[in-house]
């Protein structure tokens, strides 16, 4: 394992790492962090408990306090297959984010409707989201992703497994 601190971020994302205790970069974010961070879209298969969420995440952070946008859109879009691992996501996102100015949304089935629609109008820099709940928004043209750098399709294999193919197609060509 490689120290986190030899990783190429922001200085504020080192704050919450400090915070959080963590100081060792598990396999996966060392070798996704760097190449993420040069633009390169990746392709990363990892266990539970690899830290993959921070080895999406961080590169994604680290991107939005380095390249300010003059526009106002949504910036970064995670798709997850369930609602369970987007309110994780949320947490972890929130927590390495906490000495920045970044904020998120959360679009995910069984939460207020109308509460989501503000959230949208808002055009937090990031979103996380399940499928289904996007594609509602979407057909009522919701979301703003004409600023969109950055789509994360994790455990994309199991959103496909869920059937949400059509949705996945549908989020992507908006």
């Amino acid at each position: 394992m490689s120290l986190l601190t030899d990783l190429p971020l922001h200085k504020q994302l080192f704050k919450a790492l400090d915070k959080l205790g963590f100081t060792e970069a598990t396999k996966v974010q060392a070798e996704a962090i760097p190449a993420a961070i040069s633009g390169k879209d990746l392709l990363v298969s990892a266990q539970t408990g690899s830290g993959k969420t921070a080895a999406f995440l961080l590169p994604i952070l680290h991107r939005l306090l380095e390249q300010e946008s003059p526009n106002t859109g949504t910036r970064a879009l995670i798709l997850l297959p369930t609602r369970e691992l987007a309110l994780q996501t949320k947490k972890h996102f929130e927590q390495l984010a906490a000495f920045t100015y970044l904020k998120c949304g959360l679009i995910i089935g069984g939460e207020a409707y109308k509460h989501q629609v503000a959230t949208l109008r808002k055009n937090p820099e990031v979103l996380i989201a399940t499928p289904g709940r996007l594609v509602d928004h979407i057909e009522k043209g919701n979301p703003d992703f004409r600023d969109l750098e950055v789509l994360v399709l994790d455990e994309a294999d199991r959103m496909l497994d869920m059937g949400f193919a059509i949705a996945m197609h549908t989020i992507s060509e908006y």
